[in-house]
């Protein structure tokens, strides 16, 4: 019964260290569209997009990183998607997304993605006709009770642009809050070795 116990006690803990995506939609598999085919929107759910749209994709000049659907910025003409999430003035976030070269792109010149999160931002230039998803991880330190996550093409507006998928935000949990994880799997370790020892005297 004590081992129970424990064990429900450092479940909140364990469960906090894997903290959600504060991003609606991060994927774009929230907006349907057929196998093989793509649509330029003026918005997807929980995006907000520029006058020139979206691209949204689904197995068209590249395949989606996660699920099934995946974006272009670079639509008619360059073009942005933007998000708002509520955060907490001075909390360390976790941003990871993913881009990708067009296989038919115009050369390095038509690749490019910039990103911004509050404060902080880069923008990814291509530098080779490589269309393997690339990774990037990022933190930023929120400024206010709301941030504004942007994503637009850079590079030339000739609609041959990068593409971009699995987007997440998730807060950084406290160094406090792994102290505590680990000190209720230690707790839960020490009773079950108890209960092992137990048994085989």
């Amino acid at each position: 019964m004590r081992l129970l116990a424990l064990a429900l006690i450092a479940s909140p803990l364990i469960a906090s260290a894997a903290t959600p995506n504060l991003l609606v939609n991060g994927s774009f598999e929230d907006n349907a569209i057929a196998n093989g085919s793509w649509s330029n929107r003026s918005s997807l759910n929980g995006w907000t997009a520029g006058n020139l749209g979206v691209e949204l994709r689904n197995n068209v000049s590249g395949t989606a990183l996660d699920g099934k659907n995946f974006v272009e910025l670079d639509t008619t003409g360059n073009s942005w998607i933007s998000q708002s999430f509520a955060t907490v003035a001075g909390q360390t976030y976790q941003l990871s997304f993913a881009y990708a070269q067009r296989p038919d792109q115009r050369g390095t010149a038509s690749n490019g993605i910039t990103w911004s999160a509050g404060n902080i931002g880069a923008t990814l230039v291509g530098q080779d006709a490589s269309t393997a998803w690339t990774t990037v991880q990022t933190q930023f330190v929120a400024t206010g009770s709301s941030t504004t996550l942007k994503f637009a093409a850079a590079g030339n507006s000739d609609s041959f642009g990068t593409s971009l998928d699995k987007v997440s935000v998730s807060a950084v949990p406290e160094p406090e809050s792994y102290a505590l994880m680990l000190a209720g799997l230690a707790a839960v370790s020490f009773i079950a070795r108890r209960r092992g020892q137990r048994k085989a005297i």
